[in-house]
Order: structure tokens, then sequence, then C-alpha cells
């Protein structure tokens, strides 16, 4: 019985799930996706910034990059995908689009498991420790008050940008007809 406590990763995931269900029980579902998505998209524009300089020594490396700029390259590549995602995501509701596409418990468990990814994958690299050089850890904190400000902002005053997702929607709409029976 007392081994089964030792396996804390494990502990800690089934915590995250018992509090995810806690949370879909008790609040709403476009309170709990707008907070969701913040956090995700600070995280990974967070993730975007500490993995700057190893993903682009692995661009830039000679022949194939060892498997630690690799990994950083993929780390890198994912919270891009995220900043998109959580950005196409966020304007997509604040333009007064239908939510239930992106308001739902299935969704928002996904930016759960994301959100526990990125936290992993952001605090591994040692971002603030004592290897870290001064002028890397101006640039992380202030990356991290630029984006959780922005966040903010998009929570607290939510700006009508239905003129901005007119303006992408051609190339938002590419490739869907509607017309399509299916």
């Amino acid at each position: 019985m007392r081994r089964v406590f030792e396996f804390l990763t494990a502990w800690a995931l089934a915590a995250v799930a018992a509090t995810y269900v806690i949370l879909v029980l008790t609040t709403p579902f476009h309170a709990r996706g707008t907070g969701l998505r913040a956090v995700f998209l600070v995280l990974a524009c967070w993730g975007l910034v500490a993995y700057w300089r190893p993903a682009r020594r692995a661009v830039l490396s000679r022949g194939w990059p060892p498997g630690e700029l690799l990994y950083a390259l993929m780390v890198w590549l994912g919270c891009a995908s995220y900043v998109l995602n959580m950005a196409v995501a966020t304007l997509w509701r604040l333009s007064g689009q239908p939510a239930y596409i992106i308001n739902n418990a299935v969704f928002d468990f996904w930016i759960v498991l994301g959100i526990c990814a990125l936290a992993i994958g952001v605090t591994v690299p040692d971002l603030f420790g004592k290897d870290v050089p001064p002028r890397d850890r101006i640039r992380l904190g202030t990356a991290w008050v630029g984006m959780a400000g922005l966040v903010a902002y998009l929570v607290l005053a939510q700006p009508n940008l239905r003129p901005f997702a007119e303006a992408i929607r051609p190339y938002i709409d590419m490739g869907h007809d509607y017309r399509d029976p299916d």
C-alpha cells in the first residue's frame, strides 16, 4: 500500500483530472473556457520566448542537430501551434462567433492537458535558475508580464474584435464550403 504513494506524477495527473471535473461541474462554460485559454496562451507565449535560442540553434546547425536541440525545436513548434490555436479561439469568441465550437468540456480538457505539458516544458530548462544570464531573466520576465497583461486585458475588457475577425475571415474560411451538404 505504501508503494502506491511513491508515484507522484500519477497522483499529480489524477489530481489535475479530478480538479478539472470539479471545475466543469462548478464553473459556467464561458468563464471556464476564457480562463483556460488565457492561461494556455500565456504559457505558450512564454514557451516561445524560453525556447527561442535553442530552437534557432537547431534550425541553424550544420547537419542534423543533437537530440536536445531537436527537443527544444519540438517544444518551440508546439508552443507556436498553441499560440496560433488559442489566438484564433480567443478571436473567435471575442468577435461574437458561436460559443459551442470552443466552449465545451472536451475542448477545455484538451487545454488542461496542454497547460500541464507547457507548465512542465517551461519549467524544465531552469528559466530563472542560477545558470540563466541576467539578460535572459529580464527578457523572460518581460515576456511573462506582457503576455499576462494582454490576456488580462482580453479577459476583462473583452473588446469587440469583429472588424479584425471579418478582415481575416477569408483566410479562415478557405477550404470550407458552407453550401456543402455534409
